[in-house]
């Protein structure tokens, strides 16, 4: 007979088979085969266990790559690598500005046909002239013939103080129905021009027109009454 002391007594029938149930309990629990049952307690517990695992093998490769690309921009943000960045360019549309265009020493004129000669043959002091109110005036100083008498170049055009431009030789009409070009001949440099011959065909170019310089500067193409053609580049001091 089995006695508890306290606030019951188990009748031995009770005892007996308490006794025998805790005795089977223990001796289960500590039987080998019923831990080591992996396939009936785990599988059924974890059946996507082996799934898993491949999945994992799957996906481990491009994330480990992944991760390194994450490390190396994480490492250039922290310590100021190079990042390309754009950079204009340069427009192949847009030209480079042109040099400025330094004026000429001198006039470099030339006549051909009957009045045949050039800026090398002019007599200095004889008359040459520039002023600007506006219209520009210009001549050139007498340039001597062979024979003997003396040619020379002028023009009267309504020219702007401060930026060039090409002009006609034979319009509009001057005073006395001269053309704004026109030749002048004299039996000699002393008595001036004895005859006008007006122009054609042809143009007066300002290349620079600087009025506060008092400079100016161009070129001249063209024909006269007589067949004389004059092409070359005029120089214009305002005051000579």
């Amino acid at each position: 007979m089995l006695l508890i002391s306290g606030a019951g007594r188990l009748r031995p029938w009770q005892a007996q088979r308490g006794l025998g149930m805790v005795g089977r309990s223990f001796r289960n629990l500590n039987r080998p085969d019923i831990a080591l049952r992996g396939p009936k307690i785990c599988m059924p517990a974890y059946p996507n266990l082996q799934f898993n695992r491949f999945t994992f093998r799957a996906v481990r490769t491009p994330l480990a790559a992944g991760l390194v690309v994450l490390a190396l921009w994480m490492a250039g943000c922290s310590t100021g690598g190079s990042v390309a960045t754009s950079r204009p360019v340069p427009s192949a549309a847009s030209p480079a500005p042109l040099p400025a265009s330094s004026p000429p020493t001198s006039n470099t004129l030339q006549l051909q046909g009957t009045l045949a000669t050039d800026t090398s043959r002019e007599i200095v002091g004889s008359g040459r002239g520039c002023g600007f109110g506006p219209p520009l005036v210009f001549g050139t100083n007498a340039m001597s013939l062979s024979n003997g008498r003396v040619v020379r170049v002028a023009f009267a055009i309504a020219a702007q103080g401060s930026s060039g431009g090409t002009y006609s030789a034979t319009s509009p009409l001057q005073q006395y129905g001269f053309t704004p070009l026109t030749l002048g001949v004299a039996s000699n440099a002393a008595t001036g021009a004895g005859k006008r011959i007006n122009a054609t065909s042809g143009e007066v170019t300002v290349t620079s027109a600087d009025a506060v310089k008092g400079l100016f500067y161009g070129t001249i193409h063209a024909q006269f009454a007589d067949g004389t053609r004059v092409a070359g580049g005029w120089l214009c001091r305002v005051g000579e």
